[in-house]
C-alpha cells in the first residue's frame, strides 16, 4: 500500500513543483513540508484538504486508502436524482441545444417517452 509521503512526493514531482513551492502554497516552512514527504510529520486536516484541491484528487488517494486518483464524481441533486461524471457531461452537451431542451421542458414525460421510442426505432434499424 502506498503511503502518504510517497503519494505526496509523486504528486509534487508530477506537477513539476519544488518543496519550496509546496511550502508556500501551504503557508508552512520548507522543512515542515519536507517532513511530510519524509513521513516525520503529518499535515493538519486543513493542509490535507488544500493538498487535495491543489492536486485535484481525493484525500483518500492522498493518504493511500484508494489507488483511484480521480474517483468518479457523483452529484446527488435529490433523493431520486444522482449524476455521474458521464451524466453531467451529457447534460452539458444537451444544454448546447437550448431550443431542444426548451421543447422538452413542456410536458417532459410524454416528450421524453416519444424521443425514447424514436431512438429505439433508429437503433433497431441500424442493428
Amino acid at each position: 500500500m502506498t503511503t502518504f509521503p510517497e503519494r505526496l512526493r509523486e504528486l509534487r514531482e508530477d506537477a513539476q513543483l519544488k518543496q519550496e513551492d509546496m511550502a508556500k502554497k501551504l503557508n508552512i516552512t520548507t522543512s515542515a513540508y519536507g517532513y511530510y514527504e519524509q513521513g516525520r510529520n503529518e499535515p493538519s486536516l486543513n493542509a490535507l484538504q488544500t493538498l487535495s484541491v491543489l492536486f485535484d484528487t481525493s484525500t483518500d488517494y492522498l493518504i493511500g486508502l484508494t489507488n483511484v486518483k480521480n474517483p468518479p464524481l457523483l452529484i446527488k441533486v435529490t433523493e431520486e436524482l444522482s449524476l455521474s461524471n458521464e451524466e453531467i457531461q451529457l447534460m452539458i452537451e444537451l444544454k448546447k441545444y437550448s431550443q431542444f431542451i426548451a421543447d422538452l421542458e413542456v410536458d417532459p414525460e410524454t416528450k421524453v417517452a416519444k424521443l425514447y421510442k424514436l431512438w429505439k426505432f433508429i437503433k433497431d434499424e441500424i442493428e
